[in-house]
């Protein structure tokens, strides 16, 4: 029995030519045919005919000035009209050789006698579209560039798709905000890059919409996540109040305490800092549940306590500044800031010599002694030359000018 290979599309004649060998197909022979038919039939089963709108990726074969032949695992190639091509940016299409594999969406199946009509431009489309579903799902924060506006947002750029951010999730945009004000501010952000996160995507209506406002608490709930107490952070000065200064780390800000921003005395953080300023900040303390972070920039900074002690050794005779001045004494910044403590019984006059001092007096000092745990720093005017000791009445001087008795010391 013979059966061609048209003959062959049934199980019937399948069957038959397994049980009904003939002489021609005996031994070898007929284990040969038979594995060839099976790849035959294996690939006419698994072979699916391409349909209108599917999207395939193609193997690109020949590519011209004016069109393109690709492989779509059809019976016939595909073929991308000149239309399509001049839709792509030149960069890309310049991109395109024989070997790529690209994405194409199948337009027609029929009508055309080179092969079927498939569009590059459609597919990469598509892969935009795939790939907004996923962010979608995801919640990735993602950035994209504003193209153009209109009066209920604007537009970015996502792939060779336009995705929409309404006026109402844009940063910049306060509630509120309407008329001139509002066009200027979108005026402004055109060619500027957001953060964004996709909030809505459908491909039937064309429709991808995102939010800047989300991308943010987004980005805040995730750096609050990621933050660690003691790591260094360079931020932005985002804010100067009386208190300290708060500083945007990239997405939610963090407040540099007034004591923390120098080791030396601050009036104001803006004695320190400007608006706008960059500034490397060490975090001390991350409260996640209130969403507040402690910062400190003088953690980074020398610390001049040691500074100033390793220059100085007990028995120095420095030059200092009177900062402040109370019943037991005077305290005179020694340099960098740093304060010492001269006692009334260490003043060469006792109280005439204190009721003489006035804050910002340049004083001469030694050095009696210090104490690195609490940072304390014991000085002396007793025995030193010092222009306050003209101040004092010679009758004066010359009365406390002994070593104090245990009564003035106390």
């Amino acid at each position: 029995m013979s059966i061609g290979m048209e003959g062959l599309n049934t199980r019937e004649n399948w069957a038959q030519v397994q049980t009904e060998p003939t002489e021609e197909h005996t031994g070898p022979q007929k284990r040969e045919l038979h594995e060839q038919l099976t790849d035959w039939l294996q690939d006419e089963f698994d072979y699916a005919s391409p349909r209108r709108n599917e999207v395939r990726e193609a193997l690109i074969l020949e590519a011209s000035e004016n069109d393109m032949i690709v492989d779509i695992g059809a019976k016939r190639d595909g073929i991308v009209l000149p239309t399509d091509l001049d839709r792509l940016d030149d960069k890309y299409r310049a991109s395109l050789k024989p070997g790529l594999t690209v994405p194409v969406v199948v337009l027609k199946t029929w009508g055309n006698p080179d092969g079927i009509v498939v569009s590059i431009n459609l597919g990469l489309q598509r892969q935009d579209w795939l790939r907004a579903e996923e962010l979608l799902e995801s919640g990735e924060v993602l950035e994209a560039e504003v193209s153009d506006y209109n009066k209920g947002g604007i537009l970015v750029s996502f792939g060779r798709l336009n995705g929409f951010v309404p006026n109402s999730h844009l940063n910049a945009v306060p509630r509120g905000t309407r008329g001139d004000q509002l066009h200027e501010i979108k005026e402004n952000l055109q060619g500027q890059t957001l953060s964004l996160v996709v909030i809505e995507v459908d491909q039937r209506r064309r429709r991808l919409v995102l939010s800047e406002r989300k991308a943010n608490h987004a980005r805040r709930e995730q750096l609050l996540q990621e933050l660690t107490e003691g790591e260094v952070r360079t931020g932005t000065v985002s804010n100067l109040v009386d208190f300290g200064a708060f500083v945007d780390l990239g997405g939610i800000d963090g407040l540099i305490h007034i004591s923390e921003l120098d080791w030396s005395h601050v009036d104001h953080p803006r004695d320190v800092l400007s608006v706008g300023e960059q500034v490397e900040v060490y975090v001390l303390d991350v409260d996640r549940e209130r969403e507040r972070i402690a910062l400190s920039r003088k953690r980074l900074l020398p610390d001049p306590w040691y500074v100033i002690t390793d220059e100085l050794e007990v028995g120095h005779v420095v030059e200092g500044t009177v900062t402040s001045l109370t019943d037991f004494g005077a305290f005179v910044d020694v340099g960098r800031g740093i304060e010492g403590l001269v006692h009334i019984s260490e003043m060469p006059a006792g109280r005439a010599t204190l009721e003489s001092l006035r804050e910002g007096d340049q004083v001469s000092v030694r050095v009696l002694e210090f104490d690195h745990d609490k940072r304390h720093i014991a000085l002396s005017m007793r025995g030193v030359a010092s222009s306050i000791a003209e101040s004092v009445p010679s009758e004066v001087w010359e009365e406390f000018s002994e070593e104090p008795s245990e009564e003035q010391a106390e």
